[in-house]
């Protein structure tokens, strides 16, 4: 699949640039992520403090989406906007790894190592960081 096939399948649509939208994304990613550097890193909060990086790059991704002109419907169109629209394919494997992660903690109950999280809790930021570019 590539983002192409998700436009006509309608799990991406079309939708007027919208700077505002996109800011208020980038605002509440900001928080999310800042939120979540001040949780307490042990197994009881490991799913919990996983889940709101990973919200905090989506929603990173979604602004961006907003600013050219595209509203995400599901998580696995924002990948192929990564890779194929943006260009990202680095980005997008990281991104990917992410959202699969995340779909196994929240539709089949899996754990998440905190070795992992911690992995996360270094990345995350910089893969918004690099995203930063397409923050117009």
């Amino acid at each position: 699949m590539n983002f192409e096939y998700n436009l006509k399948e309608g799990k991406v649509k079309m939708v007027l640039p919208n700077k505002l939208r996109a800011m208020s994304f980038f605002k509440s990613s900001a928080q999310a992520i800042e939120i979540v550097k001040s949780i307490p890193l042990n197994s009881t909060s490991a799913k919990t403090v996983f889940r709101e990086l990973y919200e905090g790059l989506r929603e990173y991704c979604g602004a961006i989406g907003y600013l050219n002109g595209y509203k995400f419907i599901d998580h696995e169109s924002i990948g192929f906007f990564l890779r194929d629209v943006l260009n990202e394919p680095q980005l997008y494997k990281k991104f990917d790894r992410y959202r699969k992660l995340r779909n196994g903690i929240n539709y089949y109950g899996e754990n998440i190592d905190i070795e992992t999280v911690k992995e996360a809790l270094l990345e995350v930021p910089v893969l918004i960081k690099e995203l930063g570019k397409y923050k117009i």
